[in-house]
């Protein structure tokens, strides 16, 4: 593997590239060399990242499997600088000389590292590219958690070298604890400390980590579980691995997971009921640079609760008449949809049986789906998307639903992973909406078409961009609406509705706690009523907002932003407007702040409106 400091070199000469050439000399070479470099450097500082993409060896530069991130408070510091210099490098090139195609992909590196710079200035959580929170540990981020779900889920173990590399990984955990712990004692010490809803919770995920017997340790079940699936291995060699696994999670990991917990139990001491980010170092400008790294726009926190405010206005009231079409007239929206959530002969039983019939209404809808493919887009997915049960390890903390793009290097394929911690939570009639929007016409169509059309730069692989992956994700609720999905079927349409009621209260809320200092207990009473999720659902989603403010915000406003596009483009061109032409170029580019979508709108609309050739003269 290149070393870093041949890394750094070949990242400084593509710069040096990037900033030099004359105006008279096309410098789209050089730009597309530069955003090679950065995703190639924003790729070594995370080889699980590497792992989760599924990047081949030779792609990442050498072996890897070995390799955990780099957690240090030298490499944050590290990581800022060059991030910094990058941008300084992006944007100083000469706008003049480049092409269109060199524009767009400078414009979506300098937002990353524009916004990757501006977050970790604070000096406080965590940054990655097109992501952050305030706070580095909490109850589904952190070394103590997250690295059990790695190894355990996307470090595979299928072989003798991949199960000695898995030991390797194994043996740096605890440093990796302690290394992130040390950079938490500093976040603490500065005033940037979790709420005390969200300590409690990840002091309880720390403490359940923690058992008495390391051979019942999730981490140590795993291991000897893929052990004895290899054919080959003696069972010698699976006892000394096994033995090995069990002595580093007793004498390493477990006593760096008892220094986070006694950190975690002293900060509970003195923490603040308040969740909102305000209360932290410059909290209010953190928000507003979060809220535009997840939006990728710049509306302040004051537009988007009005927004949401609007919205959950007009939604509430659409349910409110098709309610009472369905016989529910009694009570708010809210009640009346706890009601009939909670009525048994929409729920699946709890049981195995339950969940094979849950799975295969999932893979009913997904089938209507992909038969109305044609109407909203030219080509859908080449490979179809799983169907999986989400990792118990993340059932306090996941959604009812979520995606995960398939690796790269084919080793895994897409699935769509259900959490099925409650079964109460999913009713038959919100299973379609959930399921346009994980897997098609949602995010299984708009990742595989990125990545099918295009060979898409390493640095857009490993970014996230909310505001059009989430905002796509809804939009696709409302196309599954618009080809049909409900015609027949006018619960399963009150499904949609909540599902968007859902999203457009997450604008009140997210800003209600950051802006306008709710309370924990006042946003969940918020959420409930609204909405009429459950009270369980809606205190995992409050915490969620709370520890990555402003996150939540890029669903509804990302959808609202292709709603408008579509709109004005269908204003502009009356019978000229073509929707599957439309999605086809919102998707062709893949995941990009929204202010790129609309400007590749903007040429679309020009193109179709260009005038015809003039015929050839006789």
């Amino acid at each position: 593997m290149p070393s870093r400091a041949v890394m750094l070199g070949v990242l400084g000469l593509f710069m040096g590239i990037g900033a030099c050439t004359p105006k008279a000399v096309n410098t789209d070479p050089a730009v597309y060399s530069l955003i090679d470099a950065l995703g190639q450097a924003e790729l070594h500082r995370s080889p699980q990242r590497a792992s989760r993409l599924g990047v081949s060896a030779e792609t990442f530069g050498g072996p890897y499997d070995t390799l955990l991130d780099d957690r240090s408070l030298a490499s944050v510091a590290r990581n800022k600088a060059d991030r910094l210099e990058a941008l300084e490098k992006l944007e100083r090139i000469d706008r003049s000389t480049l092409s269109r195609p060199a524009l767009h992909q400078l414009d979506e590196a300098t937002f990353l590292m524009d916004a990757a710079t501006r977050l970790g200035a604070y000096g406080y959580g965590y940054v990655n590219l097109g992501w952050a929170s305030p706070y580095l540990i909490n109850q589904s981020d952190g070394s103590y958690e997250e690295l059990v779900k790695f190894l355990t889920s996307h470090a595979h173990v299928t072989s003798r070298a991949g199960a000695e590399a898995w030991l390797v990984r194994l043996r740096g955990v605890a440093k990796s604890i302690d290394d992130e712990r040390r950079r938490f004692e500093v976040d603490l010490a500065t005033g940037a400390s979790p709420p005390r809803a969200i300590l409690q919770r990840t002091l309880d995920k720390a403490v359940s980590l923690q058992p008495a017997d390391p051979r019942t340790h999730p981490l140590v079940a795993y291991f000897s579980e893929a052990l004895s699936q290899i054919s080959d291995l003696p069972e010698g060699d699976i006892t000394r691995m096994t033995d090995e696994a069990v002595a580093v999670v007793k004498e390493k990991i477990a006593p760096a997971n008892a220094r986070l917990i006694a950190d975690l139990q002293k900060a509970l001491k003195t923490a603040s009921d308040d969740p909102g980010v305000w209360r932290l170092p410059k909290g209010d400008a953190y928000y507003r640079d979060a809220l535009r790294l997840y939006t990728t726009t710049d509306l302040t926190p004051d537009q988007i609760h009005s927004i949401g405010e609007k919205q959950v206005e007009q939604i509430t009231a659409a349910m409110d008449l098709l309610l009472a079409q369905v016989g529910q007239s009694e009570g708010t929206v809210g009640e009346r949809m706890a009601t009939l959530a909670a009525d048994p002969q929409y729920l699946y039983a709890d049981t195995p049986e339950g969940q094979v019939a849950l799975t295969l209404a999932i893979q009913g809808h997904i089938k209507w789906a992909e038969t109305h493919l044609s109407e909203i887009v030219t080509v859908g997915p080449a490979k179809p998307v799983e169907i999986r049960r989400a990792p118990l390890l993340s059932q306090d903390t996941a959604p009812a639903g979520f995606y995960h793009a398939a690796a790269l290097d084919g080793s895994r394929p897409a699935t769509f992973n259900l959490n099925l911690k409650s079964m109460a939570e999913l009713p038959s009639w919100s299973l379609p909406t959930l399921t346009y929007h994980e897997a098609v016409p949602g995010h299984h169509l708009q990742v595989s078409v990125a990545r099918e059309r295009n060979s898409m730069p390493m640095l857009f692989l490993l970014a996230n961009f909310s505001g059009y992956s989430e905002g796509w994700g809804v939009y696709a609720e409302d196309l599954a609406e618009e080809m049909g999905a409900y015609q027949q079927d006018p619960l399963g349409r009150l499904g949609y509705l909540q599902s968007l009621l859902f999203r457009a209260a997450r604008l009140v809320a997210d800003t209600g706690i950051h802006h306008d200092h709710w309370s924990r207990q006042q946003a969940i009473d918020y959420m409930v009523s609204t909405t009429g999720l459950s009270r369980a659902s809606m205190e995992n989603e409050v915490d969620r907002y709370t520890i990555w403010p402003g996150q939540a915000c890029a669903y509804f406003i990302g959808r609202e932003k292709l709603r408008a596009l579509r709109k004005q483009a269908q204003t502009e061109l009356g019978k000229a407007f073509d929707l599957k032409a439309f999605d086809d170029t919102v998707l062709a580019d893949g995941a990009r702040p929204l202010g790129l979508v609309e400007a590749d709108i903007r040429d679309w609309v020009a193109s179709r409106k260009a005038p015809p050739p003039p015929a050839p003269k006789s």
